[in-house]
């Protein structure tokens, strides 16, 4: 096994310990319960509202960003914590290589966990109201938004041990408050891109997702460039950082 693909997969088991992926599990579980007891008794149009909102609410607003926070501040915050990153940087493997594979990796992780729960939201929605065409919709939104909070988390918890709750307060208070007050602010929220992008895949539905995602184009191209540059950005972040910064 080549040095670049044993860091991956080792970056990747690292991220998922048993229980870390238990409780990541159920937090992405969550809205699929919230939606089947709200969805009871309604009707097919309706119970297609209620999946937009409550996937926007609870599933992109919410489930993603913790999951994508937790793991991609993670990454090399806990190599730095446990003095093992020096180790790895002794590797034939340049900075820019190191910082491209423990955020891919990063990326990678987030995403099996997260695309639990946007399989088990749109397979409920399915098997209730025999719809399964918002399920392709869902996963491409969800690994949307998830390569872009990883990517930009990555650098952020080298940066500093409150990564987490920086990130967090950053969701809560500015995207999930000022950018929910003003649609302008929707095109600097992660999360709405990527609801954008299932936006552009929900046929009649997209109307809901529009009024959700304010001034911010309904369009899969969009997010992917998203992606791009919020990876170029983390990559270039990170690489400085290991490049200049303490290791140990």
């Amino acid at each position: 096994m080549t040095p670049i693909k044993a860091l991956f997969v080792m970056s990747v088991r690292q991220s998922l310990p048993l229980r870390r992926t238990v409780v990541l599990l159920l937090i992405q579980l969550a809205p699929t319960g919230i939606f089947l007891l709200s969805t009871a008794n309604r009707t097919t149009g309706a119970g297609t509202e209620a999946l937009v909102e409550i996937g926007g609410a609870t599933l992109f607003a919410l489930a993603i960003p913790v999951v994508s926070i937790v793991l991609g501040s993670a990454t090399l915050g806990i190599e730095r914590r446990d003095q093992t990153l020096s180790f790895i940087v002794l590797r034939p493997i340049s900075r820019v290589s190191l910082a491209g594979i423990k955020i891919v990796a990063s990326i990678v992780a987030a995403s099996l966990i997260n695309v639990v729960g946007a399989v088990a939201l749109g397979t409920a929605h399915a098997t209730r109201f025999g719809e399964p065409g918002l399920i392709g919709g869902l996963v491409i939104g969800t690994l949307i938004t998830t390569a872009i909070y990883v990517s930009l988390t990555v650098p952020l918890g080298f940066l500093t041990d409150r990564a987490v709750i920086v990130a967090l307060a950053y969701l809560f208070v500015f995207e999930n408050g000022a950018a929910a007050a003003l649609g302008g602010l929707a095109t600097m929220s992660p999360w709405r891109i990527g609801f954008a992008a299932f936006g552009a895949t929900a046929g009649e539905a997209s109307i809901i997702v529009g009024g959700v995602v304010g001034s911010l184009e309904l369009s899969v191209t969009r997010g992917l460039m998203s992606v791009a540059v919020a990876f170029l950005v983390g990559l270039l972040l990170t690489t400085q950082m290991l490049r200049t910064r303490d290791l140990a």
